[in-house]
């Protein structure tokens, strides 16, 4: 038996309305799924219902977006180059917890702000979008970079959503604007003033070049209460999910991991990392063990 503990749905930037998530688990052989979408819990009470209905476990969840400045060695961060992204997952929260809705209304403040920068950007390099071109796309939901890139390949001007983000709309691309306003203490504490757990999702996008950066930046996450890694994930490797697996015994972290499904704005499909089911009902012993304490 498997479970994915890493999706997301149309609540943020996924394909899948939140209550398809759970038949669509089922039908890929898993008997545990997590909701997991950036930045909000909008779609977790249909998330919830739909999985009673399907009789699959389901793991409310989030995906917050933190300040990677956290993870530099250096004394200045400032003066350091920037790193990459720092993702904190959420599991088993409290959807409607005050300070995780406040921690929500800050973050989609600072994607309002950066989205519409992007574009201008993108104009900049000659290409013609409108912000309300995204929005459209989005249908109501929150406005997030794979929606501009789906604008992008709608308009000829990248191939795929992977093109989009590798040249223009990620890390080091020409149209990339950091949104980063919470801390990796701030993304934490509001996960666990949640009841849930938290845990640093996909380590490899960390942007760190050594085993030794990493181990310094993931001890001191647990300084500030991190739970556990995200071992298995679509990007890594089995050395790196070998490597991330003996860091979490290292530091006594749980070990998680998931998809990252998207739907068909990404072709990684649900369960594609075969985690399992195990993984879920040991973070669900460690939930239980936290929120009894």
């Amino acid at each position: 038996m498997y479970c994915d503990l890493h999706t997301h749905s149309t609540a943020s930037d996924g394909t899948d309305a939140p209550g398809d998530l759970p038949r669509l688990a089922k039908q890929a052989g898993l008997s545990a799924i997590a909701l997991t979408d950036h930045d909000t819990t909008a779609g977790i009470a249909e998330f919830l219902d739909a999985a009673k209905h399907a009789r699959i476990k389901a793991v409310p969840g989030i995906e917050l977006s933190a300040d990677p400045a956290i993870l530099h060695t250096d004394s200045d961060p400032e003066q350091a180059p920037r790193l990459g992204t720092l993702h904190i997952l959420g599991y088993f929260i409290q959807p409607d917890a005050p300070h995780l809705a406040e921690v929500q209304a800050r973050l989609h403040e600072a994607r309002e702000q950066r989205n519409p920068q992007m574009i201008a950007r993108l104009n900049e390099l000659g290409m013609d979008i409108h912000y309300d071109e995204v929005i459209e796309i989005a249908d109501g939901h929150i406005v997030g970079r794979p929606h501009i890139g789906q604008v992008m390949m709608q308009k000829g001007y990248v191939k795929s959503i992977h093109e989009a983000f590798s040249r223009y709309l990620g890390g080091q691309g020409e149209a990339y604007v950091r949104k980063d306003r919470l801390s990796a203490e701030e993304a934490i504490d509001a996960i666990h003033e949640a009841d849930g757990l938290a845990v640093l999702a996909h380590p490899t996008q960390l942007g760190l070049d050594s085993a030794s950066k990493l181990e310094h930046a993931v001890a001191r996450l647990k300084a500030l209460g991190l739970d556990g890694i995200e071992t298995r994930h679509s990007d890594h490797s089995p050395r790196d999910t070998e490597r991330f697996a003996t860091l979490a015994g290292k530091l006594a972290l749980k070990v998680t991991g998931g998809s990252d499904y998207h739907g068909s704005r990404k072709t990684l499909a649900l369960g594609s990392q075969k985690i399992p089911l195990a993984v879920y009902e040991e973070l669900l012993q460690a939930h239980r063990q936290r929120i009894s304490a």
